[in-house]
Formats: C-alpha cells, structure tokens, sequence
C-alpha cells in the first residue's frame, strides 16, 4: 500500500488523500512514487478510452465479431490519440502554435471545411492549439458559447479532417500523374 497525502493544499481546496493498493513491490521512496505516477496516468488513460468510445464512436459500429472491433479499433487509436493530445495541449499549453502538432496543410484543409460549412468561425492566421481545437470541434458542431467541447462534436470534426486529408492526398497524387 502507498499512501499519499497533500500536507499544504491551497486555501479552499481539499487535500489529496490517496491510499494506493498495489502488487508492485515497494522497498524505495522511488519505487512508491512509480507507483503514484502509474495511477496519476489513470485519468489519460481513461480520457484516451473516452475519445475512442465517445468521440471516435467506437461502440456505435455495432461489429459483431472479434476481428472486425479489433480493426475498427486499429483505425481509430490514432484519431482518438490526436484528439486527446489537441484537447490536453490546449488546456495545458493553449497558446502554443497549432503547427507544433499540426501540418500546414492540415490547416489549409481545416480552414477550408470551415470556409465551405461554418463561415462564423475563421481560424486566425497564425492559430493556436486552442485555436485549432475550436476549429476542428466546430466542424463537428461545437458552439463556443457551449464551454469546452465535448468528445462527441470533436470526433465528428476530427473525422471530417481525416476524411479530407485523405482526399487532399488522392487529389495531390492525381495531380502528379
């Protein structure tokens, strides 16, 4: 077991009050603190399970067998992981430009999805990831006066990205031949 306690929380707030059952061995200070970091990673994780459940919809394919949910999962593992790697940026490090995770033409295609369908948001020139996320969730729907957005309407804008990336690739090699 490995207890963790906050000794000086801020003023107002509850101190964290964590007892940790564990099969790890525990001999060391270092040895109790991987453990405290695996569970810490417990919510990312959870999120992570969120974004392929909810915002890739993972569970509304209605695959009836092992190998075709295996293979809905394969495809979108890395459309949930850029989702939750957008919204965890742009809560943590919101202004950091959206072209440290981005391409630039991931950004032609989003401003024009948003030019063609939702002429009331224009991604600035230069956006952030706070800029980019707004972007993609409101091409699936998101109004920002409605808070953060939630997993379902950033999934239905991820996928209107990834479909259009793969017609921007397909245009480009058509052009080439």
């Amino acid at each position: 077991a490995v207890q963790v306690f906050e000794a000086n929380p801020p003023e107002g707030v509850q101190a964290v009050d964590w007892t940790l059952l564990t099969s790890e061995p525990i001999y060391s200070l270092d040895d109790a603190a991987r453990v405290v970091d695996h569970y810490r990673a417990r919510w990312l994780i959870e999120e992570f399970f969120k974004a392929l459940k909810t915002g890739c919809a993972v569970e509304q394919r209605q695959l009836t067998t092992r190998g075709g949910l295996e293979k809905a999962v394969a495809v979108f593992m890395p459309m949930a992981w850029e989702m939750l790697r957008l919204r965890h940026l742009s809560r943590v490090e919101p202004e950091t430009p959206a072209l440290t995770i981005v391409s630039a033409e991931d950004l032609v295609i989003v401003r024009a999805l948003l030019g063609e369908t939702k002429r009331d948001f224009v991604l600035p020139q230069q956006p952030t990831v706070r800029d980019l996320l707004l972007g993609i969730a409101r091409l699936g729907g998101h109004l920002k006066r409605n808070g953060h957005p939630g997993w379902i309407t950033l999934g239905r804008g991820m996928d209107q990205l990834v479909r259009a990336r793969s017609i921007w690739a397909l245009a480009k090699k058509c052009d080439q031949s």
